[in-house]
């Protein structure tokens, strides 16, 4: 076994007796089925730690991930993250502090109390502000990659789906999903910030289940990007899972804006262009897997 080895779950242990002698496989947990999948084998360590052992592909985002953390956990901040323990060079696995907390049930948000409904708002809202504005140093900002796909190619990307939507299918007229996208396009000035791009609700722990303590995880996927596309990913959760009126939906998003500062007039329409790029892409995927499967 050398370090090209494709990791599996069957061989992940034997994995780290080569690379990391220093874990004892004995105090490793794996946590239910998520050690399985993923871009990661994750395991409970001892009592206090959880341990990530990367898939060879995702070995340089899981450093990424520590070097965020790292950076992060040094910083006094409306939020906190996992405290970073230990990576190796290569980003083969980390160890990150196990977090006292826990995640919200998405169906948890329907029965919020206006006060409970404003504690996370306040909560994400500030907290997403201080991370789009930080200024990152160079040392963190070298692990992380500018998007491949900023507003200019999502618009073309996006008009490409529409016209193979519109050839394909006369099930769906596209000329509201168009209309929109002209009207849209000139707010869509790019702007640059780190984002974490991956906003799930199982993403934000609250420490005891505490609102106003917040503890957002999983940095891998953080890029260089627009801001808005944190609060897109979030708004398109929250009106994919929540009671399809978007009653619910809306009121969580107004909760987040309200406290969520920025100088991007356009902000809203941003949010609006991903809610339907989104839509357009599930019906382009729709129709395309019909077509490679007719049966």
């Amino acid at each position: 076994m050398d370090q090209t080895t494709e990791i599996t779950a069957e061989n992940v242990c034997d994995f780290l007796k080569k690379f990391a002698a220093d874990i004892s496989i004995e105090n490793l947990k794996p946590i239910s089925n998520r050690h399985r999948g993923g871009d990661n084998f994750t395991f409970y360590y001892r009592d206090n730690a959880i341990l990530k052992v990367a898939r060879n592909a995702y070995r340089p985002l899981l450093l990424k991930e520590f070097k965020i953390t790292e950076y992060l956990h040094t910083l006094s901040m409306p939020f906190t993250v996992a405290k970073p323990i230990m990576v190796h060079e290569s980003g083969f696995y980390a160890m990150f502090s196990k977090i006292n907390g826990a995640s919200l049930p998405i169906e948890a948000l329907e029965g919020f109390t206006a006060g409970e409904l404003e504690s996370f708002g306040k909560s994400l809202g500030t907290s997403l502000t201080f991370l789009h504005r930080h200024k990152f140093p160079d040392e963190v900002l070298d692990y992380i990659p500018h998007a491949a796909d900023p507003f200019a190619m999502a618009i073309r990307d996006t008009r490409q789906k529409l016209a193979f939507i519109a050839e394909d299918t006369v099930e769906i007229d596209i000329h509201q999903w168009s209309e929109k996208l002209e009207n849209l396009q000139e707010s869509l000035d790019q702007r640059w910030a780190v984002v974490h791009t991956d906003l799930q609700i199982n993403h934000l722990f609250f420490v005891q289940k505490n609102l106003e303590q917040l503890t957002i995880i999983d940095f891998a996927d953080a890029l260089l990007h627009d801001p808005a596309i944190d609060l897109s990913e979030f708004a398109i959760e929250m009106y994919s899972d929540l009671p399809p009126d978007g009653i619910v939906a809306k009121k969580v998003i107004d909760a987040v804006l309200k406290y969520y500062q920025t100088d991007d007039t356009t902000i809203i329409e941003k949010i609006k262009f991903g809610l339907l790029v989104f839509e357009i892409g599930r019906a382009y995927q729709r129709i395309k897997n019909s077509k490679i499967n007719p049966n």
